[in-house]
């Protein structure tokens, strides 16, 4: 009979336990590098602007931010054949991400900063779905331009490449 009147909608189920499980763990790891990174912080007399504790405090910020979205979103509803199926095709962008980071961190002194920069992020954004690819150069230069604004004015050197020296 169900022939007869078409294909039977899919019931829906939560998200994941492990994603909830992800989160909290992703959450206390956070909770305890946040605390370690608190303990870089000069109490009193800081001279700088940004201390030895600056970086390692976004990261911990951005890390509950983003285990906080993730416990939130573990329990949006799914069909269940969207999830079979996009449980394997979900993890290549990731993969390809982690390929081009190294990569990254491979050519950084041989490309310099802005080559390599510029490359990463348009990479990035490709991967990310940033079309069409006008918008991703655009945005990967300007992304490149400020940050190698924002750090010539902190004083910070970078490296121009092996290439540019010769």
């Amino acid at each position: 009979m169900t022939a007869e009147h078409g294909p039977v909608a899919r019931t829906l189920q939560r998200g994941g336990r492990s994603d909830r499980f992800a989160a909290v763990v992703i959450f206390l790891v956070s909770a305890l590098y946040l605390r370690y990174a608190v303990t870089f912080q000069p109490r009193f007399f800081r001279s700088e602007a940004l201390g030895p504790a600056t970086f390692p405090l976004m990261i911990g910020g951005l890390m509950l931010v983003c285990s906080t979205v993730l416990f939130v979103q573990s329990f949006r509803q799914t069909t269940a054949g969207a999830a079979a199926a996009a449980r394997w095709s979900q993890y290549v962008p990731a993969l390809l991400l982690w390929l081009l980071l190294l990569a990254y961190g491979i050519m950084f002194d041989l490309l310099g900063f802005p080559l390599s920069t510029g490359l990463f992020v348009l990479g990035a954004l490709w991967l990310l779905g940033v079309r069409p690819w006008w918008k991703a150069v655009f945005y990967a230069a300007a992304f490149t331009v400020a940050a190698w604004y924002v750090f010539t004015t902190l004083d910070v050197r970078l490296p121009r490449g092996e290439w540019f020296r010769r």
